[in-house]
C-alpha cells in the first residue's frame, strides 16, 4: 500500500531536476534537490539526478549519480532502466518535474516492467496536479471554494461562453506546454489575441476560462502532511498588492498583518483540506484570494510540489522544509523523523512562529533593458514581469522594508528621497492607476506629495495599513534630515532600516563619517537567530539577520573564516549563475575547513542552506551591512564576486583583505549573427595561464572544441590578470560552416581578453568533468596542490565532452515582456539548456 512504504523497500531514488531557469524558475528547485541529496546519500539511499540545466549545483554533487541530459520522457526512462531505479522524487523539480513525470507513467508500457514507485504524491493525484480543470473539479468535489472555470477549445466556444459572463475574465493553457500564466482580460478588443496567445501555449489546443476576482487580498499558506494524515502550517504570506498584479511582482509579507484571524483560520483549515484531499507527503504550497468585505474566500493555486515559496518559507522560519519533505516523502511519520545534530531534535514537529518580519520584494530588467536601447511594456498585470527578488528581515514591517528595498538595488540613488522627485504629477497618478516597478517608492513619493491615505487605498486596492506604515518611515526619514548627526535620530533610522550611504546623504555627509560617528555613539547592529520555535527551545542557530537592540545572538566563529559575499537577487542576463559560483566557493570552503559565513538576500539560490557554511546574515550587501558583519566576526578573508567593483573598492579602502572572484561588471554581449566568437579559456593561478580549451559562441548556442590547442601556452605566455580564476581570450570571425574551422588569433588582430561568465565556467566544468571555481578558490587561498597543478596540466576536453552545447532556453519574452525588437539572450538571457552537437 502507498502509506507502507518503507526505508527498506526504497534504495535507489531519481530526482527530476527542473531544467532551464526562466521567469518563474529562479533555482529553487535544484537549491532544494542539492540540500537533500547529501542528507539521503548518509542515510544510506543511492541518489540519482538528471537535469539539463549547465547551471545546476545538483549536478556537480558528489553524493549523487548525475545524468547531465536534455529532460525527456526518452532520456528519463533511459536512465531508471539502466540503473533499475525503484524509485523517483519527482515534487523536488517543481512543476516541470512533476508533468514531466505524469508524462513518463502516461508512456509507460509493460514492455518496460514494472514502473519505479512515486514518492509523495499517489500517481492518479499527481495526473490530477497536472490538468487544472480536473484538480478544480477534485476540490469543488469535495466542497473547497474554487473559481469555477470552462475547458474552451475553439473561438465560436469562447464566444458562446462570454454571451454569459461579464468581463473581466481569466484564460489560462489547459495542459501547458511549460509554466501556466493567466492572462485578465479586461476589455473585449484583447479577447481574441489573448485567446490566441493562450491557446498556442497549450499542448492540447485548449483553454481554460473563468470569472476574474481582480481586487481580492493574495495570501498563500505553506503546509506539510505526512503519510499518516498528520499536518501541519509552516507559514503563511500575503500579497501587498491585489489580485491582478501576479504574486511573483508583488511585494509580499509574512507573517500576515491585514487578515482577521478568523479568515487566516478558514484558509488554514482549506490548506489542509486540500493536502489531505490529494494525500500529499511532503510540503503543499496554497494560493488564496480573498474578500474581507464579503468574507469570500476562493482556492486560486495548489501546488504539491517544492516552489518559491516553500524555499522562501524555510529561509524565513528556520524550518527545514525540505529535508522534512524528503523523509515524509520517503514515508517516514513525522514523529519518526531525525534531522541533522543543528536542529533540535524536535523541531520536525513545531509548527514554525516567527518573532520578526519579512517582506519580499521583486526586481525587474526594465532600466537593464531600457539601457541597452530596448522597450518593453513596464505595466505590471498577471503575467510575471519581474526576474528575481530578495528578502528583507526586521522587527518591524518598516525595517523589513527598507532592507528589502536596499537588498534589490546596487546603489543609494535607487531608494532615495530624491529617485521620484522628477515624476510630474500626471506621471505619478498615470503609475498610480497602470502600476509599474519601484511601486513602493511611488506610494511613499505620493504620500510625501499630500495624497490621502484613503485615496491611495481606493486606488491600488491596497490595505490602509501599508500607507499608514509608509508615513512612519517618511517621518523616520523627516527626523533624519532635520537633526544632523545627532545620535537618537541616527538609532532610529538605524532601527527602521536606513543604510549609512543613505543617511549620509541626508547629512550631506559620507558613509564613513556616519560609520564613525555611530561607533562613537555606541551604535551598533546587534543579530537575532532565525529560530523553528522563535526562541522558545535552545537550538543551534545559524541564521541571523541584523537590527539594533540591546541583545545580541550571534557568537564570533573564531580564526579561519573566511565571509562569502552573495550576488543577491537573480538578475536578467546574470539568472543563477552568482548563486552557483558562490555556491561551489562556500563547498570548497567548507571542504578546506574554513570557518565559513555566507551575506545574502535571495531565497532562490543554494549559497543560504545551513549545510553549506557555519552562519549565514540575510542582509542588504551594501557597505555599512558588510562591516558590520565584518566588524562582528572578523574574517581573515572577503570572498567576493567581481562584478561589486563599489563594494569591493570601498572594503580595501577599510583595509579589508579582499579576494575577488573574477566576474565583469555587465554580462558580455553576444555575437553578431553572421559571426563566431571564440574564446581561448584558460586558468591563471596568479603567475602562470594554463589553456583549457578553445570555445565557440554563435547567436543562442555555444560549443567547447575538443583537443589540445596548439600554440596556446605561447599566446598566453604574457597573460597576465588581476588574480587567480578562469579568464578568455576572446576574437571574432565570420561565421564558417565548420565549427573547427578556427586558427588561434595573432597578436595584431583585435582580441580582448576578461574573466570567464560564471555560467560558462559552469558549463566547461560540466563538460571538463573539472570543478574549476574550487580550483580558483584553492588558488585564492593559495593552497593548489601538486594533484591540482597536475590536473591543469593535463586538462583536455575529450570528444565525449564535447558532443553538447549549451543553448539558449526558450523564455517567452514576448510574453512576459513584449519587447520592441528583438533581445540578445547572450546579454539578457534568463536560463539555458543542452543539446546534442550534430
Amino acid at each position: 500500500m502507498w502509506n507502507k512504504t518503507t526505508r527498506a523497500s526504497i534504495k535507489k531514488i531519481l530526482f527530476i531536476g527542473a531544467g532551464p531557469n526562466d521567469f518563474s524558475i529562479q533555482g529553487e528547485n535544484d537549491a532544494a534537490i542539492y540540500q537533500v541529496l547529501p542528507e539521503l546519500h548518509g542515510q544510506g539511499y543511492k541518489p540519482y539526478i538528471i537535469d539539463s540545466n549547465p547551471y545546476s549545483v545538483s549536478l556537480e554533487s558528489i553524493a549523487a549519480e548525475t545524468f547531465w541530459l536534455p529532460l525527456t520522457v526518452e532520456n528519463i526512462k533511459q536512465v531508471i532502466l539502466e540503473n533499475q531505479i525503484d524509485s523517483v522524487m519527482p515534487l523536488f523539480g517543481g512543476y516541470r518535474g512533476i508533468q514531466l513525470w505524469d508524462q513518463v507513467l502516461q508512456e509507460w508500457s509493460e514492455e518496460d516492467g514494472q514502473a519505479p514507485q512515486t514518492l509523495g504524491l499517489k500517481p492518479e493525484n499527481l495526473h490530477r496536479v497536472n490538468d487544472v480543470a480536473a484538480l478544480s473539479d477534485l476540490l469543488d468535489e469535495a466542497g473547497l471554494p474554487v473559481i469555477q472555470s470552462q475547458v474552451i477549445r475553439s473561438q465560436d466556444e469562447a464566444n458562446e461562453w462570454m454571451r454569459e459572463n461579464d468581463l473581466p475574465l481569466i484564460m489560462r493553457a489547459h495542459n501547458p506546454a511549460q509554466g501556466n500564466t493567466r492572462q485578465i482580460v479586461e476589455r473585449l478588443d484583447e479577447f481574441e489575441d489573448v485567446f490566441d496567445a493562450v491557446k498556442e501555449q497549450s499542448l492540447t489546443q485548449e483553454i481554460l476560462i473563468s470569472k476574474a476576482i481582480n481586487g481580492l487580498k493574495e495570501v498563500s499558506f505553506e503546509v506539510m502532511r505526512d503519510c499518516q494524515g498528520n499536518c501541519m502550517q509552516i507559514g503563511a504570506s500575503e500579497d501587498m498588492d491585489p489580485i491582478g498584479i501576479h504574486t511573483a511582482d508583488s511585494l509580499s509579507i509574512s507573517p500576515v498583518l491585514t487578515i482577521q484571524d478568523q479568515y487566516m483560520e478558514q484558509m488554514r483549515a482549506y490548506a489542509i483540506r486540500a493536502a489531505n484531499l490529494l494525500q500529499i507527503e511532503g510540503a503543499l504550497h496554497v494560493q488564496f484570494a480573498i474578500s474581507e468585505k464579503t468574507g469570500e474566500i476562493y482556492i486560486i493555486k495548489v501546488s504539491p510540489y517544492i516552489d518559491q515559496v516553500a524555499n522562501r518559507m524555510a529561509l524565513m522560519t528556520g524550518y527545514p522544509v525540505m529535508l522534512i519533505a524528503m523523509y515524509m516523502a520517503l514515508g517516514i511519520k513525522i514523529e519518526n523523523v531525525q534531522l541533522p545534530h543543528r536542529f533540535h531534535e524536535k523541531t520536525a514537529m513545531m509548527e514554525p512562529m516567527m518573532d520578526h518580519m519579512v517582506v519580499k520584494l521583486p526586481v525587474f530588467a526594465f532600466g537593464d533593458l531600457k539601457a541597452a536601447g530596448i522597450k518593453v511594456n513596464p505595466q505590471l498585470s498577471s503575467v510575471q514581469k519581474s526576474v528575481g527578488s530578495t528578502l528583507g528581515f526586521g522587527r518591524t514591517f518598516v525595517e523589513a522594508l527598507e532592507k528589502a528595498i536596499r537588498s534589490a538595488h546596487f546603489n543609494n540613488r535607487s531608494f532615495s528621497p530624491d529617485y521620484m522627485k522628477n515624476f510630474s504629477d500626471d506621471e505619478l497618478i498615470q503609475q498610480l492607476i497602470h502600476p509599474q516597478e519601484n511601486r513602493v517608492l511611488l506610494f511613499i513619493e505620493a504620500l510625501r506629495r499630500g495624497y490621502e491615505v484613503d485615496e491611495l487605498a481606493e486606488l491600488s486596492h491596497i490595505d490602509e495599513f501599508y500607507f499608514y506604515q509608509l508615513q512612519k518611515l517618511i517621518q523616520i526619514e523627516r527626523e533624519v534630515d532635520q537633526e544632523h548627526f545627532n545620535a537618537n535620530a541616527l538609532y532610529k533610522a538605524k532601527k527602521a532600516g536606513l543604510s549609512d550611504g543613505l543617511i549620509a546623504h541626508f547629512w550631506e555627509s559620507n558613509y564613513r563619517e556616519v560609520r564613525q560617528f555611530g561607533r562613537k555613539s555606541a551604535i551598533r547592529a546587534t543579530y537575532k537567530a532565525l529560530e523553528p520555535s522563535a526562541g522558545e527551545f535552545p537550538e543551534n542557530a545559524h541564521q541571523y539577520y541584523a537590527t539594533f537592540e540591546s541583545e545580541d545572538e550571534s557568537k564570533p566563529l573564531g580564526e579561519d573564516t573566511v565571509l562569502v559575499i552573495g550576488s543577491g537577487a537573480f538578475r536578467i542576463g546574470e539568472s543563477a549563475t552568482g548563486g552557483y559560483a558562490t555556491t561551489i566557493t562556500m563547498s570548497e570552503l567548507r571542504r578546506l575547513q574554513y570557518h565559513t559565513i555566507i551575506m545574502n538576500n535571495n531565497s532562490s539560490d543554494a549559497t543560504l542552506l545551513p549545510h553549506l557554511s557555519d552562519k549565514q546574515y540575510m542582509e542588504p550587501l551594501e557597505i555599512s551591512d558588510v562591516m558590520a558583519v565584518v566588524d562582528k566576526e572578523h574574517p581573515r578573508a572577503i570572498i567576493v564576486p567581481g562584478n561589486r567593483r563599489k563594494l569591493i573598492a570601498a572594503l580595501k579602502e577599510l583595509k579589508q583583505n579582499v579576494l575577488v572572484l573574477p566576474k565583469e561588471k555587465h554580462q558580455p554581449l553576444g555575437p553578431e549573427p553572421f559571426e563566431t566568437e571564440y574564446s581561448l579559456n584558460f586558468f591563471y593561478d596568479g603567475k602562470k595561464a594554463y589553456p583549457l580549451c578553445i570555445g565557440a559562441h554563435r547567436a543562442g548556442e555555444m560549443r567547447l572544441l575538443p583537443g589540445k590547442v596548439a600554440g596556446a601556452e605561447e599566446l598566453l605566455s604574457d597573460i597576465h590578470s588581476d588574480g587567480p580564476g578562469l579568464y578568455q581570450l576572446i576574437w571574432r570571425q565570420p561565421n564558417e560552416e565548420d565549427w573547427q574551422n578556427v586558427e588561434l588569433p595573432d597578436p595584431e588582430r583585435d582580441t580582448w581578453l576578461r574573466p570567464m561568465p560564471y555560467g560558462q565556467i559552469a558549463f566547461l566544468s560540466k563538460s571538463m568533468k573539472i570543478q574549476f571555481i574550487r580550483l580558483a578558490v584553492r588558488a585564492l587561498l593559495n593552497e593548489l596542490s601538486s594533484t591540482d597543478y597536475e590536473q591543469l596540466d593535463h586538462a583536455v576536453l575529450t570528444p565525449e565532452g564535447a558532443n553538447k552545447r549549451m543553448t539558449t532556453a526558450r523564455t517567452d519574452y514576448q510574453l512576459h515582456l513584449q519587447p520592441e525588437g528583438d533581445i540578445d539572450t547572450t546579454r539578457f538571457e534568463l536560463g539555458v539548456g543542452i543539446s546534442f552537437n550534430e
